[in-house]
């Protein structure tokens, strides 16, 4: 029987058909890291707050943390992924159920505005957020978060950009698949420290950016998208911006890549290759 390797500190279930855990593993007090990643799980059992010492969780997404009355958490835990973001997750983290988690990657199940942000100000080693499908993200209660990467996968980001514009250590941004209905907009007080900017599969309607939007950025990467409106033309004049990397471009692009190629200071990586007109 599984709960008597006490001693187990490693233990991967591959298997799709497990849409419980089994609470014998619930008593492996030693156990650090728990791989649920090839199997359906919908909900945590209770006994998960008994494995004091787990340091990596992940699952398949959209697994349910369970709800407690009393102040367990998991003090060790320092990766948590495939999780679902609900009313639920949000409270136990803005309760400091989890304070040394690293990586966190959600995925949203409801179409509700999410307090997400605010709820991650006790993780104060928080630093990589990946999230699935959200609709809309309110503004933090601080803007002082430990957050350095956030990736937003199948989500519309435009609703979102002013509020992870403010985050002062932001240093990458990926946005991935999806339709960006709203305008993705970029005032001039946003993105400060940011780094590197990548979107890939994103169908882009119309990019506004002010001036001053972006001053740090080195690295800019489209990937495979579509823009109903050419990017906006102050991506071509940020000074600090050393490699531009295009796969799959939309054909509206050539005229920003042809003027990027002009300026010595960055470098263009295109694929495949446009075969631009010099004339213009």
């Amino acid at each position: 029987m599984i709960e008597n390797l006490i001693l187990l500190r490693y233990l991967s279930i591959r298997s799709g058909e497990h849409h419980v855990i089994p609470d014998s593993i619930c008593n492996l007090w030693n156990l650090e890291t728990l791989d649920m990643r090839n199997s359906i799980i919908e909900r945590l059992p209770r006994g998960i707050w008994k494995l004091q010492k787990l340091r990596h969780l992940y699952m398949n997404g959209r697994t349910s943390l369970p709800r407690t009355d009393n102040k367990v958490g998991l003090p060790n835990l320092e990766v948590l992924t495939g999780i679902d973001l609900n009313e639920n997750t949000e409270s136990l983290f803005a309760k400091g159920r989890f304070p040394k988690v690293r990586k966190l990657r959600l995925h949203s199940s409801s179409w509700r505005v999410s307090k997400l942000l605010s709820s991650l100000h006790p993780m104060r080693h928080l630093h990589t957020l990946k999230i699935c499908e959200i609709l809309q993200l309110s503004s933090p209660s601080s803007i002082q978060l430990t957050l350095t990467k956030i990736t937003l996968e199948r989500t519309d980001v435009g609703s979102a950009m002013t509020v992870l514009g403010r985050l002062t250590n932001l240093r990458i941004l990926k946005v991935v698949g999806g339709e960006i209905q709203n305008t993705l907009f970029c005032n001039g007080s946003s993105f400060h420290q940011l780094e590197v900017f990548k979107m890939a599969k994103v169908n882009v309607i119309k990019w506004s950016m002010w001036q001053g939007a972006m001053p740090r950025l080195q690295r800019l990467v489209l990937e495979s998208c579509k823009f109903g409106i050419m990017p906006p033309d102050e991506l071509c004049y940020l000074t600090n911006l050393q490699y531009v990397e295009v796969l799959n471009p939309d054909p509206k692009l050539a005229k920003m890549l042809q003027q990027l190629q002009k300026r010595d200071r960055c470098k263009l990586h295109v694929y495949p290759p446009l075969h631009l007109d010099s004339t213009n």
